[in-house]
């Protein structure tokens, strides 16, 4: 691996890892930590007295087996490590991290490590954002007429969800015979680029299914969002209003069905 261009004359390689913003460690090839950038001494001021360290200064020429569990399962793990290690880490049950692990070589001899600790939340915060995706992740559907589910969308519309959302309201449609889905986006509350075009996919899905979509919620920021796209969908402003289209669609259906089978 090689860089390109040349850095600045007043940028000394210090001052750059402390504006990374990043938490780094260095660590020689005996696993003793050497260095650390402000943003690590500003973390572990906050956690090193759960290793029996009585400041973080003390924390230079400690090995990096002092803050494992199992120093030797780390060490059959970076012995043979020749690119980039990455892992998902509790510290004391306190903090979450991911740690970053990549060796520094020198004509192929591993000199030391470079340790980035990345993404830190403490466990609190790490259990509400799990919370959070799995209430994003979750689609609830309500029967709430005849052939007719409510869905409300909450949260994120990522890439990733929409998919299994479209797969799991295709799958509930077929099951049910459902006619109507009435689609509640007032909960949506981030929006990306490919929102527009990824509830189209979704209403798309549902009427080859022989499903109509209805959608109710809109807000005016989604709404500016959507103003380009043409949906094969109904707008209503309400669940309210919604259900009374619902109904008496279907009543007029009903009466339709009822004359037809008066005549033969």
């Amino acid at each position: 691996m090689y860089s390109l261009g040349t850095l600045p004359s007043f940028v000394k390689e210090e001052k750059l890892l402390n504006a990374i913003g990043e938490n780094i460690i260095f660590a020689d090839e005996n696993y003793d930590i050497v260095w650390l950038n402000s943003s690590a001494v500003n973390l572990l001021k906050k956690v090193i007295s759960l290793f029996d360290v009585d400041s973080v200064e003390d924390i230079i020429g400690i090995s990096m087996d002092h803050f494992h569990k199992e120093p030797a399962y780390q060490r059959e793990l970076m012995d043979p490590l020749t690119t980039s290690h990455k892992a998902r880490i509790n510290i004391k049950d306190t903090y979450i991290t991911d740690i970053v692990i990549n060796p520094i070589k020198d004509n192929d001899e591993v000199k030391g490590y470079v340790v980035m600790l990345m993404d830190v939340t403490t466990k609190a915060q790490e259990e509400e954002r799990k919370e959070n995706l799995i209430k994003e992740l979750s689609v609830p559907v309500m029967d709430i007429w005849e052939k007719t589910v409510a869905v409300p969308l909450v949260g994120t519309f990522s890439n990733k969800r929409i998919d299994f959302v479209i797969l799991k309201l295709l799958n509930v449609c077929k099951e049910k015979d459902t006619d109507y889905l009435l689609l509640d986006v007032s909960g949506v509350t981030e929006l990306i680029e490919k929102t527009g075009s990824q509830l189209e996919k979704m209403i798309t899905a549902l009427n080859t299914m022989g499903t109509e979509v209805i959608i109710v919620g809109i807000s005016p920021k989604l709404a500016i969002h959507l103003k380009n796209y043409s949906f094969n969908a109904k707008f209503i402003s309400s669940t309210k209003e919604a259900t009374k289209y619902i109904m008496a669609v279907q009543d007029k259906e009903n009466r339709t069905e009822k004359v037809l089978e008066e005549n033969f």
